[in-house]
């Protein structure tokens, strides 16, 4: 298993923004560093088989910086999966609204966040070994200086929600949100 790269944090707080009004503004703002961002895992919601979690990312910096677009997400299960994995850049389950990509400024300690989506029970073929737990993910921010790999970790809260994911139940398809501001993708 891959060494946690990222933070884990499972609960949080209100945090502080900085929206520029038109990506004109956003641009004058520079690109974030990827020594100063953290990510971790949100609080997964669920409902009738929809199931969303939210990734979250930190500016730990001192100053503010800009970040847009979609990340690249590499599923990693416990052992070897039956089919690969994918993530495609649109919702997959009903708890994300599909959002357009905009330049976000965060300030510092600000967050922004990427939405996994799926619909949970579609192939029960392959049952629920460890083939099929997606125990964390590996995630490239797009647009941040130097490219990074970072790996998120899936684990259950005090609340019991969250954990490795069942790729095999998901059909091996998973759904993405761009990076939107706040701690969770905008919900149905």
């Amino acid at each position: 298993m891959a060494a946690i790269t990222g933070t884990v944090v499972l609960s949080f707080s209100s945090v502080n923004f900085l929206m520029g009004s038109s990506n004109a503004i956003a641009a004058t703002v520079p690109a974030c560093s990827s020594s100063v961002l953290s990510l971790s895992p949100g609080f997964t919601q669920a409902s009738a088989g929809n199931v969303g979690t939210p990734i979250v990312i930190t500016n730990h910096g001192s100053t503010a910086c800009s970040i847009s677009g979609y990340p690249i997400v590499v599923a990693r299960t416990e052992a070897t999966s039956p089919r690969p994995v994918t993530f495609v850049r649109w919702p997959r389950s009903l708890i994300y609204v599909a959002a357009s990509v905009r330049t976000i400024v965060m300030a510092p300690k600000g967050t922004t966040s990427f939405g996994i989506s799926y619909i949970d029970a579609l192939d029960q073929t392959y049952g629920q070994g460890r083939d099929c737990l997606m125990s964390s993910i590996t995630v490239q921010l797009p647009r941040v200086i130097p490219a990074r790999k970072v790996t998120v970790v899936l684990r259950k809260g005090s609340d019991g929600f969250g954990g490795p994911i069942n790729s095999c139940f998901a059909g091996f398809e998973f759904g993405l949100t761009p990076i939107v501001k706040g701690s969770t993708p905008p919900e149905h």
